[in-house]
């Protein structure tokens, strides 16, 4: 299709004009396939208005251009470039685009051999820069080399150490994939990649995700956008969404290219909680929208002129770049013509051929060819796309890479750009950070972790204030015990304090009340002082096997937080002593109240306790506040339990003259005697005393009372003798 430049050449003609130089280039686009380049028709357009009304090219040459369409295939790429050298009566100056990746490599490879160069704005593989294969390329796409640091960076920001591939089986993703892997080894970083043919089906899709994703939980999607979009489908029926799971896609997709789908059958919506939250890697640069620019317009001004003019086409993202490339070529061909002009052929003269005006351009001249190359190299402008600048294997100098973040509103899925990253290097744009890229959790990647939680320095300072003035106050009430121990109040709190348990005092306390007998042996301090270190020492050296002896502890096993209540052994132990002991009458020793009292609020604490650490089990410092706060209120109640009654009624009765309970049958008098001896002397006579009575009640005829050495009185019963000789006498 030949552009309306005849008719202003026939207008020309008419009114006695000189008829400028035509300088023509083929624009090579792709209306269909993969990807749709036709929006790039328009931007040409605005390029060829612009370089006329700025008058870019000298005076008397103009630019003109043919449209074709590759299809976005290597064959039909090749057919439509042959057709404009070979088959044309229009000898072409230059290329520009050719409509997709997948026809640009084939192009790329052979126009060189005509002397003319390809000015690409759309990418190409991940290593453009090869001269030997692609030595007239010149491409304004950002090459692919600056994917594999900013994508390294990327998991480094949120700490991710594995990803999966989803890979479009085609070369530009395939050349993609392997300098990605090449950058993550050298990151530790793990990756697994499935691939995923242009045309797959339904079942394909399916199978990308078998049993080897389960490890996964961030996903790159390396592909076109029409066949992410059918990823992305399947990927919402298994639930693959935020905040469990992270997608990136390349952020080079046109607007609302994940609506509709062909292969899978989904809703738009279902698409849209998937995309939520996803992030999206943009290699092509973007301008400020009112940066001023060298080519007329505004980034801003540009944008709002392409869309009014877009019509029929369908809008392409590398319509910026296009309009630039046209401005590349003609500044390139301008630059020429004074070189050509000053007869200037420095870095061409081994070439074949000579310096001749462009409209005498023919393309087996090699020296033209160089010297446009050549200018091309030179070019330097700020366009609407932004800088544009080639190093000497003809690869865009930019390198700020563009991260974009899908939100999904109420009727839409929006990208923002949340940051920039050059070289090794993230900065978020303003308004954004970490926090607010993922609000309620960063993504995990799926890599087992141990996690070592510390707790606060204060929280445990606290703890153990505590746990040690308990300490103290156990070892104060220990030494008084030892201090009067021997005073006639030893009842009072000798058991407790001696043993320092209830548990130990109550079973003693058990032993002497159950089927009292005088020849039972009473039950020594040392007895129960081994009791409780046997049970200590249990436990003491089971810590010593667990920690010394290699593979005695169980491997670590991570399990969900998990809050074990504490053994309600010593319970069932401490109620049966309670019931046991409930009779003595001996109040300073009948803990048995007590005891039920502590059962009873420990239970209930520990229940407590139980449901606030479950509920708190996320937060550590809290659930320790709440735990061991928790344990020690219940130690502080049972020292309190036990030992301030006692000490009370060490002070209001320090003789124990009242030690008994007020329904206990037996009477002491008190009244002669102040002191515990005395009183304990006047319970052994009066025992003796009924001893003697008894055994009295038990001869039928007593005889006499007879008084030992020992001064205690003695019972003699007669005999059968005795008896036979009072009846004689």
């Amino acid at each position: 299709m030949e552009s309306s430049w005849l008719t202003s050449t026939l207008m020309l003609a008419i009114l006695g004009i000189t008829e400028p130089a035509v300088l023509h280039f083929s624009a090579i686009v792709s209306s269909s396939g993969d990807f749709n380049s036709s929006g790039s028709v328009p931007a040409i357009n605005l390029a060829l208005e612009m370089l006329q009304k700025q008058s870019a090219l000298p005076e008397g040459y103009s630019l003109a251009y043919s449209m074709q369409d590759s299809e976005c295939d290597q064959v039909e790429s090749l057919n439509t470039f042959l057709s404009e050298v070979l088959r044309s009566n229009v000898t072409k100056v230059g290329l520009i685009g050719s409509g997709c990746s997948v026809a640009m490599e084939s192009v790329g490879f052979i126009n060189s051999n005509w002397n003319i160069p390809l000015i690409s704005p759309e990418p190409l593989e991940a290593q453009p820069s090869n001269t030997r294969i692609f030595p007239n390329l010149f491409q304004l796409f950002p090459s692919g080399d600056n994917l594999v640091p900013a994508f390294v960076t990327l998991l480094s920001q949120f700490g991710w150490k594995r990803v999966f591939f989803i890979t479009q089986d085609e070369n530009l993703f395939i050349s993609v994939s392997r300098s990605l892997n090449q950058g993550l080894l050298q990151s530790s970083v793990l990756w697994m990649e499935n691939r995923i043919s242009r045309t797959a089906n339904l079942s394909s899709i399916q199978n990308l995700f078998g049993d080897e994703v389960d490890d996964f939980r961030i996903f790159y999607l390396n592909m076109y956008s029409n066949v992410a979009r059918n990823v992305l489908c399947e990927a919402s029926k298994r639930r693959l969404t935020y905040p469990r799971y992270a997608w990136i896609t390349n952020g080079d997709y046109t607007d609302g290219w994940w609506k509709g789908g062909t292969s899978a059958s989904c809703s738009d919506d279902a698409v849209a909680n998937v995309l939520d939250r996803a992030l999206a890697i943009q290699l092509h640069p973007e301008a400020p929208l009112n940066h001023t620019t060298d080519v007329g317009l505004t980034t801003q001004q540009f944008f709002s002129e392409y869309k009014a003019v877009l019509s029929s086409y369908q809008y392409t993202y590398v319509s910026a770049l296009t309009y630039d490339a046209v401005w590349t070529l003609a500044l390139a061909l301008n630059a020429s013509m004074h070189l050509i002009k000053t007869g200037n052929d420095s870095g061409c003269k081994s070439e074949s051929g000579s310096l001749e005006a462009w409209e005498n351009f023919t393309y087996s001249n090699s020296k033209m060819g160089c010297i446009l190359k050549r200018t091309l190299q030179q070019v330097k402008f700020y366009g609407v796309s932004g800088p544009v600048e080639f190093n000497s294997d003809g690869t865009c100098v930019y390198n700020v890479v563009t991260i974009l973040q899908y939100t999904k509103g109420p009727t839409e899925v929006s990208a923002e750009s949340i940051g920039y990253i050059i070289g090794e290097n993230l900065s978020y744009s303003i308004g954004h950070s970490i926090l607010t890229v993922y609000p309620i959790i960063i993504p995990p990647d799926g890599t087992t972790i141990n996690i070592t939680k510390g707790f606060n320095i204060w929280i445990t300072g606290v703890y153990y204030l505590w746990s040690s003035i308990g300490v103290l106050v156990s070892v104060a009430f220990g030494i008084l015990n030892l201090v009067f121990r021997e005073r006639n109040f030893k009842t009072a709190i000798g058991y407790s304090l001696s043993f320092g348990t209830i548990l130990a005092k109550m079973f003693r306390v058990y032993y002497i009340f159950n089927n009292p007998s005088p020849s039972k042996k009473p039950m020594s301090d040392i007895y129960l002082m081994l009791m409780v270190l046997g049970v200590v020492g249990i436990c003491l050296i089971l810590l010593i096997i667990g920690e010394a002896v290699p593979g005695f502890r169980p491997a670590v096993i991570l399990l969900p937080d998990q809050e074990k209540v504490s053994d309600t052994n010593e319970y069932v132990v401490a109620l049966i002593l309670a019931i046991k002991t409930w009779k003595v009458k001996i109040k300073t020793l009948n803990d048995s109240k007590y005891v039920a009292a502590l059962v009873y609020i420990s239970s209930v604490i520990v229940a407590v306790l139980a449901l606030l650490s479950f509920a708190f089990g996320v937060y550590l410092n809290l659930t320790a506040v709440v735990y061991n706060g928790g344990i020690l209120l219940i130690t502080t109640i049972f020292l309190l339990l036990l030992f301030v009654p006692k000490m009370y009624w060490l002070y209001k009765d320090p003789n124990g003259e009242n030690v008994l309970t007020q329904n206990y049958p037996l009477k002491i008098n008190t009244e002669s005697s102040k002191t515990g001896a005395s009183i304990i002397q006047q319970l052994k006579s009066e025992v003796k005393h009924l001893q003697s009575k008894l055994k009295e009640l038990e001869c039928e005829t007593p005889e006499t009372l007879v008084s030992n050495d020992n001064g205690d009185i003695e019972v003699s019963c007669p005999t059968l003798t005795d008896d036979s000789e009072h009846q004689q006498a």
